[in-house]
């Protein structure tokens, strides 16, 4: 593509929708020619083209099964070291009769996906998670089960002796039905190294994880955490990994950007971050994400527990289309004192106030109800 001093939203648009991917030069390109305004009405443009007015959300129901985590990473809040366990009254692991418990706590709330997730406890048994997945499926046999990051399923695997392939079919067969995408961070090993520790697996490996796990019949989310000591360059490089990803072994259901909170992280204490982005960056990441992959990941991700209501409502004009989901009993941001929490009749409001009609889906994006 030959470079101009200026191309319009016009030429952008109808060079994208004529079924051309941008390229990670183009993308640079195209982000020093639009302002964020413009680069929001471009991503609003391409929306109506590949999903529409519609904005969805599921009614999820968020079971964090343990704190206790061998690899500690500087971005998380959440953790406690695995080392500790026995030693601290910070860590826990639930039981099944806990997990009973939130799953009477989500039954109560209707909701319909239940989001298991945890640290990487390496004192629990692949038969732990199976227990776990069983007794979900026992008992909210009508409600979606999401769970574990691709790491997680990783450090599993490696942790029981079991293939990914084995360990991956095991908790298929409990009743996992979808991943849920999340332990993508970054994908640059520079950047990568400085927010998470070697126990997390690389990025590389997350995408190719994401082939074996998809091609196997699971599919998931995928995300991107920024707003640390990442660059525009790495974020550009991250959502066109998870794009050619798509396209050539699908099974991602979703790009989910998710915005890092300082908030009691290791990441904040070393001083490397002091303040979360701003919300012109959220904007600006929600409509690159569009621009770059909606034609491969139509559903395009606003998770308002991470960037707050307001601008979780503006970004419904700038590229994203789906809220997540309600998030009922969020832990992880929870963790970085966000205590967001929201009801069905709020979401729909949000929705309705930016213009879009509401819906209720399954994990899998099927509408379930309009508003």
């Amino acid at each position: 593509m030959p470079r101009q001093s200026t191309y319009s939203i016009d030429y952008w648009f109808d060079t994208i929708t004529s079924g051309h991917r941008l390229s990670y030069e183009e993308a640079l390109s195209l982000m020093d020619e639009l302002s964020l305004y413009d680069m929001m009405r471009l991503a609003n443009r391409l929306t109506s083209v590949q999903v529409g007015d519609t904005v969805t959300y599921a009614v999820s129901y968020n079971i964090n099964y343990s704190n206790y985590c061998a690899a500690s990473c500087p971005i998380c809040a959440f953790y406690v070291p695995a080392k500790l366990k026995g030693k601290t009254q910070r860590g826990y692991e639930l039981t099944v009769d806990d997990v009973k418990r939130e799953l009477e706590k989500a039954r109560g709330l209707g909701a319909t996906e239940i989001h298991i997730v945890g640290g990487f406890n390496p004192y629990l048994p692949l038969e732990y998670y199976e227990e776990v997945f069983r007794t979900v499926k026992k008992y909210m046999p009508d409600a979606t089960l999401k769970a574990l990051t691709i790491p997680e399923i990783d450090f599993i695997a490696r942790t029981t002796g079991n293939s990914l392939k084995e360990t991956v079919l095991r908790l298929k067969e409990a009743g996992m039905e979808a991943h849920t995408g999340g332990g993508a961070e970054i994908f640059d090993p520079e950047v990568r190294k400085q927010i998470t520790t070697k126990e997390k697996i690389s990025g590389e490996k997350w995408l190719e994880d994401a082939k074996v796990i998809h091609s196997l019949g699971v599919p998931g989310n995928s995300t991107m955490t920024y707003g640390h000591v990442e660059e525009w360059k790495h974020i550009v490089d991250h959502i066109i990994k998870i794009r050619e990803n798509q396209r050539e072994v699908p099974g991602f259901l979703s790009f989910i950007p998710l915005k890092f909170s300082p908030e009691n992280t290791p990441l904040k204490k070393m001083g490397k971050v002091t303040m979360p982005a701003s919300g012109d960056k959220d904007l600006k990441v929600i409509a690159l994400a569009r621009i770059l992959a909606g034609e491969d990941l139509r559903n395009i991700s606003v998770y308002w527990v991470s960037i707050g209501k307001e601008i979780a409502q503006v970004a419904l004009n700038g590229g994203g289309s789906d809220l997540v989901g309600t998030a009922y009993s969020e832990k992880i941001f929870g963790a970085t004192d966000r205590h967001e929490a929201t009801t069905v009749e709020e979401m729909n409001e949000i929705v309705w106030q930016a213009g879009k009609i509401p819906a209720q889906r399954d994990t899998f994006y099927r509408i379930r109800a309009y508003a």
